[in-house]
């Protein structure tokens, strides 16, 4: 099955300030954050009934190299991305 992919607003900004944080630490260690993201979301379209259910009907994915869960839910062939964010923060903050 093909799958539609959407990304929400607070999710994109979520990634975005990931980006600029790492990139602070070390010049080149926020395309390497923007690499991972890619291929977890490239899994999570591929396969996203893999992921295991959270909540209600929320799925997790663990992101590789970097601490970051990516959250979402499938709804028909619809994929849709409702957070990112650092495993050791409150979600939501």
């Amino acid at each position: 099955m093909q799958y539609n992919f959407v990304i929400s607003r607070k999710a994109e900004g979520h990634i975005q300030s990931g980006y600029y944080w790492y990139e602070q630490q070390r010049q080149g260690l926020g395309n390497s954050f923007m690499d991972a993201i890619d291929i977890a979301l490239l899994s999570v379209q591929s396969n996203p009934l893999a992921y295991g259910i959270r909540r209600k009907n929320i799925r997790a994915c663990i992101m590789k190299g970097f601490p970051y869960l990516i959250l979402f839910y499938v709804k028909g062939n619809n994929i849709r991305v409702v957070s990112v964010f650092h495993m050791s923060r409150k979600p939501g903050a």
